[in-house]
């Protein structure tokens, strides 16, 4: 696309080049609050404590699909039981966990992306 209107990334003058015209990239301090990261809203806004919870992230996000979280030292690996209060259907649990992913893994993206099979396939890779 920048190639299409003859555009250019310009890092050293922080600014955008199109057809010989530069537009200025804004500051983080210049940034108006609706262009700013929600997640970082709360911490600018109030005191900051060492307390805070970081921010919840992707299920999978950190760890290889199909591979088993570690069992910590001393605890024996337990089975895993089958969820029947899962309020998705089992095919759609099915199908993710073809992808490689365990049960428990598939039902809590499925829970992320409220239900949606291709958003939670999506957001497994």
């Amino acid at each position: 696309m920048l190639k299409a209107h003859q555009a250019c990334i310009d890092l050293s003058k922080n600014a955008l080049r199109i057809q010989g015209r530069e537009v200025r990239f804004l500051s983080e301090h210049e940034l108006p609050d609706k262009a700013r990261n929600p997640a970082e809203l709360p911490e600018t806004a109030g005191p900051s404590s060492s307390s805070s919870n970081p921010p919840s992230s992707f299920p999978g996000s950190g760890s290889t699909i199909g591979s088993a979280p570690a069992p910590a030292a001393g605890t024996r690996p337990s089975v895993p039981s089958r969820q029947a209060s899962s309020t998705h259907s089992e095919q759609n649990i099915r199908i993710l966990m073809d992808l490689g992913v365990s049960r428990e893994v598939a039902i809590s993206t499925l829970d992320a992306a409220g239900g949606n099979i291709d958003v939670a396939a999506s957001l497994l890779f």
